[in-house]
């Protein structure tokens, strides 16, 4: 089933491809010469996404107050062009590809959000790239979406697997799960539509591929893939998976000694993580 999968991939014409406004943002980023009104003047272009952007901005996950923003000017100079961006692959990927009934639309892009939310701070503490620390939300949002591609290529042998797998008692990853009935894992056919149809960073579609393998280990140089495998872990760990973790748990705690935290300020990260989930719930 592996080579009818990754030929459907290639040359099926139904694939979504990333929303135009990403790509055209996602050039603006990377384009030295940018400034704010560049981006004011391409959300403004779209009347749904900033009303959507400004609502976020004042929201308390981004400390919304006293001092509301009224237009998307007043987002932008309040959030930063960085922040933005991430605002906005927030609000338009979930609309952009469908998600099977099975998994639930809300928790399927719950656990992206979380590892994205995850990854940034992670980011944060341990990455010194420019490039990476920039992919790191979005790496983490979209880690998981070959388990959506596998429903657009093959939706009545996906299907058949969901049906007579029983994940909870098994004790393999779901990785090994999917290689034995697709002869491809998730995280491999996530990173090879990503190269095919969507124009974003080698980084990111690396760390797709690699987000079940070894996260952040303490004499290991921290890169953009270990950071998502780790947050993807942790969100694992916290309950903030996807519908189809199996009864496999990873020991490797080895992340909190990477990371120079305690398993306290681990909790308050995830509680904060959390209360993001919240307040993105609208847009979900």
């Amino acid at each position: 089933m592996r080579g009818l999968i990754l030929e459907k991939l290639k040359t099926s014409g139904y694939l979504p491809p990333l929303p135009d406004v990403l790509i055209a943002l996602q050039k603006l980023m990377d384009d030295p010469d940018c400034d704010v009104e560049d981006v004011r003047r391409l959300i403004a272009s779209d009347p749904v996404l900033s009303s959507r952007i400004i609502t976020m901005a004042n929201s308390v996950l981004f400390g919304g107050g006293r001092d509301l923003a009224q237009d998307i000017e007043d987002a932008i100079v309040r959030l930063g062009v960085s922040a933005v961006l991430e605002l906005c692959y927030t609000l338009e990927l979930p609309g952009c590809i469908k998600v099977p009934q099975t998994f639930g639309k809300t928790r399927y892009w719950r656990h992206g959000l979380a590892v994205a939310i995850l990854s940034r701070e992670l980011g944060n503490k341990i990455l010194t790239d420019k490039e990476e620390l920039s992919s790191c939300y979005l790496a983490g949002l979209v880690h998981d979406i070959g388990l959506l591609v596998y429903d657009y290529l093959v939706p009545e042998q996906f299907n058949q697997f969901l049906i007579t797998t029983d994940f909870h008692d098994s004790d393999q990853p779901l990785e090994t799960l999917e290689i034995n009935f697709f002869g491809i894992s998730h995280s491999e056919l996530g990173a090879a539509y990503l190269k095919e149809w969507w124009s974003v960073a080698d980084m990111v579609v690396e760390a797709t591929k690699t987000h079940g393998q070894v996260g952040l280990q303490k004499d290991k140089t921290p890169s953009l893939a270990r950071v998502v495998s780790t947050a993807n872990l942790i969100a694992n760990k916290y309950d903030l998976g996807h519908p189809f973790e199996t009864g496999h748990k990873s020991a490797d705690e080895h992340y909190l000694t990477a990371l120079n935290m305690s398993r306290q300020e681990m909790d308050e990260l995830v509680d904060w993580t959390q209360v993001g989930l919240l307040a993105s719930e609208s847009v979900l």
